[in-house]
């Protein structure tokens, strides 16, 4: 079998097929090294929703506040789909996350409001399937996401996200614990004083602190300290109408230079992060939930973390600095407007019944309002020019591409597509039946051979004709994924699947062939996920690994009722690790809807 799959697969044949298939595996913003640094609003939530969507297992958040509708039918969706979803948010913010509670409950989300251990519970964390943690100092609260100074950090260090992953499951139960911090974890209420203080103190050429809040008394003597021992300390602070006067006056009597912002002049400071000694071989930052408050070290539930990836550091440090600068006077979001308009996702709906969509934008030109325009909408249905809600009755039957726009007082704009399907009553088209019936796969057993135009292959080799070696299930042809270690392989094809129907199965005969010895471990994986049309998963519908091997062939059922009405991508993805390969033979596959 590994003979056969070098001789299919030319060396760089499978860098290219790997490098192909991992760019829609993982979103961009974390797709490599340990850390990468997401800075909000410059950059937009977008690679958020992509690493929600990434999830093929499991999703973990805690929220202070979620009030973004994308999230919620996003973290819904997957709980649909398969993946285990858990969620805390915090039980004092009811006015902000009763809608989020009552969407995720009604979509069987498991989700909680937060312990009254904790004064508040101000973490922010995304963990996805136990292999990813996403750690800002934000919100998910698009209210205020155009304005918002953010960073947020995806951290793939084993040790941090295990750490993380065990506090999520005391506090999602209400159980005690003493959190552990990883390689690099801030957490409050245990030990985050301790850690910022060190930080602080450790600092011998410069010092710069951005912070929403500027109250605790040991902080604000360590920053002093340190400018008195002729470290440079720069502070960008949030204008909060007075209330931090005296320690503002404190540190600029220490030498302290000191920018502040409102969100009427500029960005909302809202980040919370300390970067010591850029530029050295000692350089480290945080950035995290806490601020310089008594609550948020000692009595919350928060999270940060210290790291001195140079990438994290010269992102936020360079941030920081314009910033600081009031370069430009928007806050140091660049001197180019850029506007990110939200997915929402494929929508469907039925004559006569009222539909709604919420479409939300960031823009990087802080104080900027938006315009909300949209070309193809189903008749019957308006955008709000002034929130991007779509809403009203449909009137007519069928499929429609929409296109909506967000303009800025700048002229900036940004846009995003997707389709809306509606069906009649009785059935699309109104015949009263299932329009469309029947089995909609193109070349479902691979027959058309080497020249196959209905399936999309990261490799020529992938639809073959080895009989001799791996025979197919039927006829001459069929689909080999795998066969070669440190490759991934993926085999696609975009179907509409029409709304109104009773039946819609999706089936496919495969065989599952390894030389892995192991009883017990799964090392290579076959996942079958839905996508939409911009290479989102929607879903996973099964896993194999080599565990599943078997001698021959058997048939897999899977039903895609829920994803009626839309147009979306069927994708296999085989995954080998370095050593003993696995092979997927898959044919006679059959999407029928009746």
């Amino acid at each position: 079998m590994l003979r056969s799959a070098i001789r299919r697969f030319g060396l760089g044949v499978v860098a290219t097929a790997t490098a192909a298939s991992g760019a829609m595996l993982a979103p961009a913003a974390h797709a490599a090294g340990t850390y990468s640094l997401l800075i909000l609003p410059d950059q937009g939530e977008n690679a958020i929703y992509s690493f929600i969507n990434s999830a093929t297992k499991t999703v973990d958040v805690t929220m202070y506040e979620l009030r973004d509708t994308t999230i919620t039918t996003a973290l819904v969706n997957k709980q649909k789909a398969g993946v285990q979803v858990r969620v805390i948010l915090d039980g004092k913010q009811t006015s902000v996350n009763s809608a989020a509670y009552s969407a995720l409950q009604a979509g069987g989300v498991p989700v909680v409001y937060s312990s009254s251990a904790f004064t508040y519970t101000h973490q922010k964390t995304i963990t996805v399937d136990g292999a990813t943690s996403w750690i800002s100092t934000g919100n998910l609260d698009s209210t205020y996401y155009a304005t918002s100074r953010d960073y947020s950090v995806f951290d793939t260090d084993q040790n941090d996200v295990a750490a993380v992953e065990q506090v999520f499951g005391a506090d999602f139960t209400d159980t005690s614990i003493t959190p552990g911090d990883g390689d690099n974890l801030v957490w409050s209420p245990t030990d985050s004083q301790t850690h910022l203080l060190a930080l602080i103190n450790g600092a011998t050429k410069t010092l710069d602190v951005q912070e929403e809040e500027f109250g605790d008394p040991a902080l604000v003597s360590a920053i002093v300290a340190a400018a008195q021992r002729g470290v440079t300390v720069r502070c960008v602070l949030e204008n909060t109408g007075g209330k931090y006067n005296s320690q503002i006056s404190q540190v600029e009597a220490a030498g302290v230079k000191v920018t502040q912002y409102t969100s009427q002049t500029g960005f909302y400071i809202h980040a919370k992060a300390i970067v010591a000694d850029y530029g050295t071989s000692n350089a480290k930052v945080f950035q995290g939930s806490e601020n310089f408050s008594d609550n948020s070290l000692n009595h919350n539930r928060e999270l940060g973390l210290i790291i001195s990836d140079s990438g994290v550091l010269t992102g936020i440090e360079n941030t920081f600095t314009a910033d600081f600068n009031q370069t430009p006077s928007n806050g140091g979001g660049g001197s180019t407007s850029t506007v990110a308009v939200s997915n929402p996702g494929n929508q469907t709906g039925t004559v006569g019944t009222a539909a709604s969509v919420q479409v939300s934008a960031a823009d990087s030109a802080a104080g900027q309002t938006l315009t909300y325009a949209a070309t193809g909408l189903p008749a019957g249905l308006a955008i709000n020019s002034a929130t991007g809600a779509i809403s009203g009755t449909p009137t007519t039957a069928g499929t429609s591409s929409v296109t909506v726009t967000a303009t800025d007082g700048t002229g900036a704009s940004g846009s995003t597509a997707f389709s809306w399907s509606i069906s009649s009553a009785g059935g699309t088209g109104g015949t009263g039946g299932c329009a469309g019936a029947g089995q909609l796969l193109g070349d479902p057993g691979f027959e058309d051979g080497s020249g196959d135009s209905a399936w999309t292959a990261s490799s020529s080799g992938i639809i073959n004709d080895d009989t001799a070696d791996e025979p197919a299930h039927s006829g001459s042809w069929d689909a080999w994924l795998g066969g070669n270690v440190s490759t991934t392989d993926t085999l696609s094809q975009s179907v509409a699947i029409p709304s109104g129907c009773s039946t819609y199965t999706f089936s496919f005969w495969l065989h599952t062939d390894t030389t892995e010895t192991s009883k017990t471990k799964a090392y290579d994986k076959l996942t079958v996920q839905v996508l939409d049309g911009s290479g989102n998963a929607l879903g996973t519908l099964k896993t194999f690994t080599n565990l599943n091997a078997s001698s021959g062939y058997t048939q897999q059922s899977i039903s895609l009722a829920q994803y009626a009405g839309k147009t979306v991508t069927l994708e296999f993805t085989g995954t080998n690790d370095y050593e003993d390969p696995t092979s997927w033979m898959i044919d006679d596959t059959a999407l029928t809807v009746s």
